[in-house]
Parts: C-alpha cells; structure tokens; sequence
C-alpha cells in the first residue's frame, strides 16, 4: 500500500479529476505542486508528444507517479496491512477497511455486480494499470450487516478508531478524511473476519473491476496482488437519485400535456409546487421544464423496475428517440447532490431542455437486482462516499 506522506496529505489526495472545470483544474495545478492531479494531468503544465488514451501517454503518467514516490510525497508501507478509513460530512459519517480483494472473489460471486461495462473502456483502463503499474482509487464495497462476521468487524472498527489516526484532515469540500494503519496481529484479525462475509456488493468502480480482470488475463501474476477495495457497512452507503437532462428539444405546453394523456395508462400526473421536495418514493418522477412542473406516480411498480428502466423505455426511447442511452449528446446525466428546487430554476432557464427528477435506487433493489445477476440502467445510482484520488494507492 502506497500512502501520501504524513505531512502533505492533504495536498496529495484529490478529487477525481473528471469533477474539474478546466479553469478549476489549471488553478488547482498551478497552486499546488504536491496535487496527484499532476500525475494523472501529465500534460497540464507542459507539452508533451503523446494523446491521451494512448500508451505514450501512460508513460508520462508513470513518470510523474515515480516522480513523486522519488521525491517522498507519496511513501510505500513496506509491510502488507489494511487500514481503516473514515470519512466525515455534515451529514454523514462512514468508517470502513481498505485493503487488497482476491480477484476470484469477483469470478466465484462472491462479489455482486450491477452495471453493465463499456468493452473499449475495460481495454483503455487495463492498458493505463499496465502502463503505470498502479492503482489510486480504491472500488467501493457494501456488506450486509446481518451476520456475525459484520459485528466482529464492527468492534474492531470501535477498538482501532479510539485510537490516534496516522493520518487524519479536511479537505475544502468540508470533508474530514482520517486514516488508521493496522499492525500485523491486528490486520489478521479483521482480516479473518472480512473473509468470512458471505456476500459484498460493488457499489462504485464497475470498470475498475472488470480492468483489474482483463489485466489478470493478459498477466496472471496479477491475479494474486488483488484488487484495492473500500468495504464499508451497508447502512452507511449513500445513494442518490441520477437525473436525466434531455437537451435540443421543441416542447410547447401543448406538446407536454399530449404527452402526458398518451402515458395516461401508465401515470398519474398532477402540477408540482414550487416548495416541493425530491420524489418521496420510488415509482415518482419529476419533471422540470420551462413551461411548469410535473409529478408522475407510476400506476404499476415492480421493485426490481427501476426508474431509470421505465424511464427509457416508455419515454426517452419512444417519444425523445433515445437508442442509446450511453451515447446520445442530447441526454445529460446530473448528479443526485442538486436539490429539487435547484433542477427547477436549472429547468426554467431554458426553454429546450427538461429534467427528469428520479428517486434514488435503494438498497434492497440494488441487492435484489445483483443477486439475481441483473444489471441497473446506465447512470442509476450516484453513490458515496467519495474517495479522492492519490489517498491509497496499490503499487504491482
């Protein structure tokens, strides 16, 4: 395990850098030197001959990651061990174990899947950890909390956290992130207990996982070093509704409300108040558009239908002519973390676009769905925590 070194990791971690602006991200690089956004940016403040995507350009990331290991901002614990992770909010606080899953885990089933992976993406990210030779974003796990494995976890956790963290700070998101690293007796001893964890669900990181396999594939040595994961409690995972944003439309009011009687059959519409709250329960959409708000309640709801699923099927896929939902560029996809009255002023702004507030997937319907061996629709569920990039990192 790779870590930041004690004294600058805070300025190491950070966010995924798909969550950047450009303006934010040349800042970001140019006031912070020690950022991991400069391992993965290699190209933000120099030229370089080589696109991105490319194995040239992964060269340029190994380069800037052997940099900072050479320059002792990021440090290998030379011992293998687990750490505990907690992550604080306002709102929320989740503790969990990070440490390396045996890949048969994925292929026996012992890990739950539910999201479909894009082919050309596993080939693009199984050529970067070839590349690099490393890992700086751990996948996101939940267990069930229902067995005596959890509880055994569960005191560990309560003993190691009442102790002093090893590395512990806040980020200007107003996140706390505080890092505990196991001794050996004790990392056995969780260890133990993790192992015997009838079941885990991948609640982020779906194309991190299949990489991870397609480059076991290729180099079976591989396999044995393992995936870094972030397993934490089921209750303390968040799951958040995943809007949808059609663009470049000509809706009249007219059209909406002829909208509105062709899914009469399917959908109980009525006028939305401008104080209202997010949809209360699944089978509830909202729609924002320039023209007003509407509530629709599905008349028929089936707990292994999400949303999303009806959605596309009964209206993106018909009536906006959406085949694909990965592809189209007039859907946009907005994150669970807007309020109900932030889509509605973003909805009234223009009048060729409209917002489909959805309700977040739940727990039950995501273990439902994986245990069955189902797949969710594209985009359904925005989860967290969220881990930054560059705070544990899995050097192979």
């Amino acid at each position: 395990m790779i870590l930041p070194a004690r004294d600058k990791a805070h300025l190491v971690a950070s966010r995924s850098y798909l969550t950047y602006g450009k303006a934010e991200l040349r800042d970001k690089l140019e006031r912070n030197p020690y950022s991991y956004l400069h391992v993965i940016n290699p190209d933000g403040q120099q030229k370089i001959d080589a696109k991105r995507g490319t194995r040239p350009f992964y060269e340029w990331v190994k380069k800037g990651f052997d940099a900072f290991q050479d320059r002792g901002w990021i440090e290998a614990i030379e011992s293998e061990t687990l750490a505990v992770y907690r992550q604080t909010s306002d709102d929320h606080v989740c503790t969990g174990l990070v440490g390396l899953m045996d890949l048969a885990e994925v292929e026996s089933g012992r890990l739950k899947l539910h999201e479909q992976t894009l082919r050309s993406r596993e080939k693009l990210f199984a050529t970067y950890l070839e590349e690099v030779g490393c890992n700086a974003e751990p996948i996101l796990c939940a267990y069930p909390e229902d067995n005596m494995a959890a509880s055994q976890i569960a005191a560990h956790l309560a003993m190691i956290t009442a102790q002093r963290p090893d590395l512990d700070f806040s980020t200007t998101d107003r996140v706390r992130h505080t890092v505990w690293l196991l001794n050996t007796k004790q990392a056995r001893k969780i260890s133990k207990a993790a192992d015997e964890i009838p079941v885990m669900y991948l609640a982020d990181g779906h194309h991190r996982v299949a990489s991870s396999r397609e480059l076991a594939k290729q180099h079976p040595e591989i396999n044995q070093q393992g995936l870094m994961s972030f397993a934490i409690p089921e209750s303390e995972l968040i799951i958040r509704g995943y809007h949808r944003e059609m663009r470049k439309l000509s809706m009249t009011k007219g059209d909406w409300e002829t909208l509105f009687q062709s899914l009469d059959a399917e959908i109980i519409c009525s006028p939305l108040e401008a104080s209202a709250s997010g949809p209360a329960a699944f089978g509830t959409i909202h729609l924002h558009t320039s023209h007003g708000s509407w509530k629709w309640e599905l008349r028929k709801t089936n707990i292994q239908d999400v949303d999303a699923g009806w959605l596309y099927r009964q209206v993106l896929e018909p009536y906006f002519q959406v085949a694909d939902a990965r592809k189209d560029a007039r859907l946009h996809y907005l994150a669970g973390t807007e309020s109900s009255e932030a889509l509605m002023q973003r909805a009234k702004k223009y009048e060729d676009r409209c917002i489909f507030e959805l309700h977040p997937v739940t727990m039950e319907q995501l273990k439902l769905i994986a245990d069955a061996g189902g797949t969710l629709p594209p985009k359904s569920t925005w989860i967290e925590p969220k881990l930054r990039t560059g705070l544990f990192i899995h050097g192979f």
